[in-house]
């Protein structure tokens, strides 16, 4: 199969050593940060407590060599949160989110039926109100031809658009 033809998944395409979600390096970078942070401040103040007494550069030695080996500690519980959280919270949102989309595609074809009824319900309104205006003016137009053909004097003004006589209000 050719590359084009093969649909990615957003959510499943993986990158790295750590074979982490593409969508989660910025999480996994700040887990990361983080948790190193935390570890190197730990690590840190203990390296001074227990080098009390010595030179500020044994200090130094002794928190750059606390805070180096945090690094292989801090990779791994940083994978298993962002994977563990990813797993949580990356599942509700998913369907929080298709909830959401559903429920708005709902209302969307909600309001598309009813404009749809409202557009059929006027077509049929104006069909049968120009029936009954044709039905008026064929029974005005009987009423005229029987009066002519009586001989009779025929008075009654043709009717109007709204179904009234023109000159009644």
């Amino acid at each position: 199969m050719r590359r084009a033809e093969i649909e990615w998944d957003q959510w499943e395409e993986r990158t790295g050593i750590l074979n982490i979600p593409t969508r989660l390096i910025r999480w996994f970078s700040g887990t990361f940060t983080t948790v190193w942070l935390i570890l190197i401040g730990i690590s840190s103040y203990n390296s001074v407590t227990t080098l009390r007494g010595e030179s500020w550069d044994a200090q130094a030695v002794g928190i750059i060599t606390a805070g180096a080996t945090n690094i292989g500690f801090a990779l791994p519980v940083a994978y298993v949160l962002t994977e563990v959280i990813d797993m949580v919270f990356g599942t509700w949102y998913r369907q929080r989110t298709r909830a959401r989309a559903r429920a708005e595609g709902l209302e969307e074809g909600r309001k598309a039926g009813v404009e749809q009824g409202r557009e059929a319900g006027l077509e049929a309104g104006k069909k049968a109100g120009m029936h009954e205006q044709h039905e008026r003016w064929i029974q005005w137009l009987d009423r005229r031809r029987q009066a002519e053909e009586n001989g009779l004097p025929f008075d009654e003004p043709p009717p109007g658009l709204n179904g009234e006589h023109p000159t009644e209000e």
